[in-house]
């Protein structure tokens, strides 16, 4: 499991992994929603990224984040790892402001 990594949950939620791979002996990891933006709420600038997962634009819904267990998170179906200073950007917004 690395982080940036997208998992669909048991219920087809999908969540990307945003939690350093260094934690990896934690029980639980720290995730951020991947939502439909026809079904996402209103996007922030900065706090909200949009991408492109399996053909279709999803929205981060950082303000959304929660830990969840490890054992939740399966197969990755893809990887966010190339927009890593979009992902670390709207959390810095989430958490400064800035």
């Amino acid at each position: 499991m690395s982080q940036y990594d997208v998992f669909r949950t048991a219920s087809g939620e999908l969540l990307v992994d945003c939690q350093a791979e260094g934690l990896g002996n934690l029980a639980t990891r720290f995730v951020a929603p991947l939502l439909p933006v026809d079904r996402a709420p209103e996007a922030r600038a900065r706090l909200n990224p949009i991408f492109d997962v399996l053909g279709e634009k999803h929205m981060l819904v950082t303000q959304f984040a929660t830990a969840i267990r490890r054992s939740e998170l399966r197969t990755p179906i893809d990887s966010l790892a190339t927009y890593r200073l979009d992902i670390v950007a709207a959390f810095d917004m989430l958490l400064t402001g800035i």
